[in-house]
Formats: C-alpha cells, structure tokens, sequence
C-alpha cells in the first residue's frame, strides 16, 4: 500500500502538472460517475493528508484519492484503441500501468488517470465540512510533531509500538514498509510494548523516523509492489530497505538473519539480534 512518502510524491508531482488546470471531460471503467462530477472543475489545490490525496476544486468540494492495496495516479497520453487504452509515453506502457479505472482529461491535452490492479482505491467527492472532520479523524502528520509533541502522543498508550505506529487515528501516514525501517534504525523490537519505552528510545523513533520519511521522499517513494510515480516510472526506495522484505538476508549491523513475524496481524521484518525483546 502507498504510504507517506509515495503518496507525498504523487502529491507533489500533482501540484506541479495539474494545480491550475480544468477537468474537461474523461472515461471510466464502471461504478459512480466521477467523470461527470469532475467536468468542468478548476484544481485550485492539491493536499496530501495522511495516505489520503486532496485535490480541492473551485466548486466548494475535493476529490479525494485514497490508493489503498494497488492504486496510484498517472500523468500523460493516451489513445482508445481496440476496446484498451494504449499510452503514449514509454513507461506508461509497463504492464502494471494498465490497471486504468478512469481517465479524466485536462485543459491542456493531457489526462490525469487511475491504474489500480485490485480495484481497491476510493475515489470519491467530499464536502469542505466533510475535508475537515476527515483530518479531525486522522492522528497527527509525522512532520507536523516536535519531539515534545511525539514524547506526549506516546504518553499512557499500551499497545505494541509497531501497530501503534500504524494506526492512522494515532499518526497519519506510516504503514507496513516505514514501520518496519523505523523501527529497526531505532534497535526497538515491534512487540515492544509502548508504556516500556524510555525516553532515549522514543526520541530515536522520532528522530529515524523523520530522517527515514525524508529519505523516501526524496528517492520518490517505494516500488517494490505497485506503486508508481505520475510518469510511470518506479521510484527508489525499494533499493536502500534495510530490513523491509530481506528475510534470511544479513542485517547490515551485526550480520545476523533477518526474521520475518506477524504483529498485529500484519508481517513485519526485524533483527532478532539488534532488535532484542
């Protein structure tokens, strides 16, 4: 699932290609008309809030974009050729950029689509009082805390630190993938309760977390599963996991194997020697 980074990345390419411009019309698979609730609409802003896009149209309303499981958004051309659409750029023409739910067209000739291989992603137009109780719902940014704000989130919670992190009505955005790489540069092992947290160990989650986030960021988000970035190339964050999917690899640290386990039922990669219960 597209977490922070990927989705920041989306964000910010949409802000530099589609801020501005209009929906003029577009095509879509099935399900609620989004084409004709779009038409017509000038982007006056783009957003990201937790995993979710916001794209703010001059009618009062915003579509959100929420990828889920395998969705992520495209830029670029394409062509209605024998009941499929064909791209007109090279990467786009990557078999996981094929995946197209809808297509909306922009004023300036090129369409802005949805490629989504388990039909997972919502799309859907929400009201500016509905905006505002979706960000009421969701914890707070990652970058958006200061140590003494982490150092006070974290305060009384009981849970294991990895789902904690995970769960979006606590901090907005972090999943799986991040999870798992914080929490590794940090030496805390996943089960670790949060109320057994010292303050040293909390303000290295804190610290690698924000450094892990920036990072990603700026290599453009992870592509080890679906997600792409808007011109359908991958991004690089894939290459530099240090735990994230190396089961049975040497930890880069002490050379021990890597683990895989399930906590909160999701699996999660760790060290069992540097990550140490």
């Amino acid at each position: 699932m597209p977490e922070l980074p990927e989705v920041e990345s989306t964000v910010r390419s949409l802000r530099k290609e589609v801020l501005g411009k209009t929906f003029v019309g577009g095509w879509q698979e099935s399900g609620k008309d989004w084409v004709e609730r779009a038409k017509g609409k000038k982007v006056v802003n783009i957003e990201r809030v937790g995993k979710n896009i916001l794209l703010l149209l001059d009618d009062g309303y915003t579509m959100l974009v929420h990828l889920r499981m395998t969705g992520y958004l495209l830029l670029g051309n394409w062509k209605y050729k024998d009941n499929e659409w064909i791209a007109e750029e090279k990467d786009l023409e990557e078999r996981s950029n094929r995946f197209l739910r809808f297509i909306l067209f922009l004023d300036d000739g090129r369409s802005l689509a949805l490629s989504d291989a388990r039909k997972f992603a919502k799309v859907s137009f929400i009201s500016r009082k509905e905006e505002r109780d979706l960000r009421r719902n969701l914890g707070p940014d990652p970058f958006s805390l200061s140590k003494k704000d982490f150092l006070s989130l974290l305060k009384g919670k009981k849970r294991e630190i990895k789902p904690l992190l995970m769960d979006q009505s606590f901090l907005a955005g972090i999943g799986n993938i991040y999870a798992s790489e914080i929490l590794f540069k940090a030496k805390i092992n996943p089960k670790k309760k949060s109320y057994l947290l010292n303050e040293e160990e909390i303000e290295s989650i804190y610290c690698h977390m924000k450094d892990i986030l920036e990072k990603a960021i700026e290599l453009k988000g992870d592509s080890t599963s679906d997600y792409r970035l808007t011109d359908g190339s991958k991004g690089g964050y894939q290459e530099r996991h240090l735990v994230y999917k190396r089961e049975g690899l040497p930890c880069f640290d002490c050379h021990s194997r890597i683990k895989r386990s399930t906590v909160g039922n999701r699996g999660t990669y760790f060290c069992p020697k540097c990550q140490k219960l």
